[in-house]
């Protein structure tokens, strides 16, 4: 580093007062893309992450880097800076910004840019990065370059600050578009880091709506996108059940009806209810559409940052907060319990695992002991099925793991049939796509290793479609991940829709199923990742205890 002071470009006195003002301010993950205008940002980056004041990410593939900022987003509550150079690098972050915004998960984007002057000239490289990405923007910052030094660094501290403000405050991602000219970097003096501290995340304050909800037989808690442990706690505290979708992080609790889908339609139960709670936002099932826009039934829906809020019927009540009125102790034990109890005994009925014969392998006799080990091989030697993909992950998952599902049948199922468990799940619901689930795991893997979290793994549950479509970021695992993979040859999930009773039986097969045909055996070595094949219960339940390094696991299922 030079201490030339006089030697430093403007590009870099702006990218450092704007990086510092970040880090000071409790941002603690950049996402790089290589590129020669956003070159200052990129060394600055690297330089603070050698330095331990940032933790820097380098992604070559631009939509990958937004998915992975994504995660680390979703993880840590923190937003991610995202940075990549000027021209169509940018437009492959959309996919990423439109997920964060539907799901309310805030993101700083930061794409460098030539002077706004010589937009229109058909210069290489060059097009209107501002407005790229539309209403999915909370806030657009088109930064002029600077004229002097000191207005380099006071535009980087203001913007920084402006630009972190908005996306705490209204949960989305927001678009920061410097203009550099050259010289597009330089040395930059050591002392100008040397008094850099990280700091605790802003805080800011934000308008709240609060509503109460008294206590009463008939209120409902509905757990959906983004609704964290509040949902769990209103349910208890109002003696309601609770459906709480798998994603939600409130899949867990005495009150939790895991059965909804039935329960919710049934007469008996949906007659009773006057008041649905509905925190965030429910995408796995219409069934709550159904409950919600039943004749007088009033609807609160708790806001949680989504772009757009859940609203099935007009007449709905928008808040920020509830606060409950009276207790649900009594209510709970003829209302929210009951409806508990017997979802847990559906669950039981249908979800039959196979019980240990202790005596059987303890017997005196031979033969005793010989058909406990035959029936220990048969329950070994059952095929996979995405069900039972579905309940070992689930059960070989614990509260300082993360699981990832991705947009397929898969989260369905695991919506249907798992049982309660506080552990954290997540699955981009915003737009329900399949693109970015491999880089979004990683950047949630990464951002839940910290020094003081106990060791855990990552689990990414996906369909093969979601997993060929995202397979670049392979590139990207590190550390105890598994990426699963549920092989059943296409887009499956389109069977279970209307479109199949009516389509040309080949065109549904080419243009709905699409099936593909792709190795992840190779793409799992070309990446250096290790690979298991498994087809039994016993093959699953051995590759899930590969925790130490990244693997892909596949499993391939019968279909038609």
């Amino acid at each position: 580093m030079t201490s030339k002071a006089s030697a430093v470009s403007h590009a870099t006195n702006w990218s450092l007062a704007f990086l510092r003002t970040l880090i000071e301010n409790g941002v603690t993950d950049i996402v790089v893309c290589p590129g020669s205008r956003s070159q200052s940002l990129a060394l600055l980056a690297a330089e603070l992450a050698d330095r331990g004041l940032l933790t820097l990410h380098v992604v070559l593939d631009e939509r990958a880097a937004g998915f992975l900022a994504l995660g680390l987003s979703l993880e840590s509550g923190r937003p991610a800076v995202v940075v990549t150079t000027s021209g169509s690098s940018v437009a492959n972050l959309h996919p990423a910004v439109v997920e964060a915004f539907h799901q309310g998960t805030p993101l700083l984007l930061v794409t460098a840019d030539r002077p706004a002057s010589v937009r229109a000239q058909g210069g290489g490289q060059t097009t209107f990065h501002v407005g790229m990405f539309a209403a999915a923007a909370h806030g657009t910052f088109d930064v002029p370059p600077a004229e002097s030094p000191a207005d380099a660094e006071m535009s980087g501290a203001s913007v920084a600050f402006d630009a972190l403000t908005i996306a705490l405050r209204e949960r989305g991602p927001v678009h920061v578009n410097p203009q550099f000219i050259e010289p597009l970097s330089s040395e930059a003096p050591t002392r100008y880091f040397e008094s850099i501290r990280p700091g605790e995340l802003l805080v800011v304050e934000r308008e709240s709506v609060s509503t109460t909800i008294e206590a009463t037989f008939g209120v409902v808690v509905v757990a959906g996108l983004g609704a964290g442990v509040r949902a769990e706690k209103w349910a208890r505290e109002l003696g309601a059940p609770l459906f709480a979708e798998v994603e939600s992080g409130s899949h867990f609790g005495p009150h939790l009806v895991t059965d909804y889908r039935t329960i919710a339609v049934n007469p008996e139960f949906a007659d009773a209810v006057h008041t649905v709670i509905v925190v965030g936002r429910p995408t796995l099932s219409n069934v709550i559409d159904q409950l919600c826009t039943r004749e007088g039934v009033a609807v609160t829906v708790v806001h949680v940052g989504e772009g757009v809020p859940y609203r099935p019927t007009e007449r709905v009540r928008l808040v920020d907060e509830i606060v409950v009125a009276g207790s649900g102790d009594d209510i709970a034990r003829e209302w929210g319990l009951v409806w508990a109890r017997r979802s847990r005994m559906t669950l039981d009925a249908h979800v039959v695992e196979p019980a240990a014969d202790v005596d059987g392998s303890i017997a005196d006799d031979h033969a005793t002991r010989s058909a406990f080990a035959r029936r220990e091989m048969e329950i070994q030697r059952e095929p996979v099925t995405s069900d039972l993909i579905v309940r070992l992950v689930w059960d070989a998952t614990w509260p300082h793991d993360r699981l990832v599902f991705g947009a397929s049948s898969v989260i369905r199922i695991a919506d249907s049939i798992v049982p309660g468990k506080p552990i954290r799940v997540h699955s981009n619901r915003g737009l329900a796509g399949i693109d970015g689930t491999i880089a979004t795991a990683q950047g949630i893997a990464s951002a839940s290793r910290r020094p003081d979290a106990p060791a855990g793994v990552t689990r990414v549950v996906l369909g093969d479609l979601a997993a060929a479509y995202d397979s670049s970021s392979l590139t990207l695992i590190t550390g105890p991940i598994q990426v699963i993979v549920c092989n059943n040859n296409g887009g499956r999930i389109f069977e279970g829709l209307d479109v199949k009773a009516t389509a040309n039986p080949a065109h549904f097969e080419s243009v709905m199923l699409t099936p593909q045909h792709v190795n992840f055996e190779a793409l799992a070595q070309a990446y250096g990742i290790a690979y298991r094949r498994v087809e039994t219960r016993g093959q699953l339940t051995s590759a899930l205890t590969e925790t130490a390094k990244p693997i892909l696991i596949e499993a391939p299922l019968l279909h038609g």
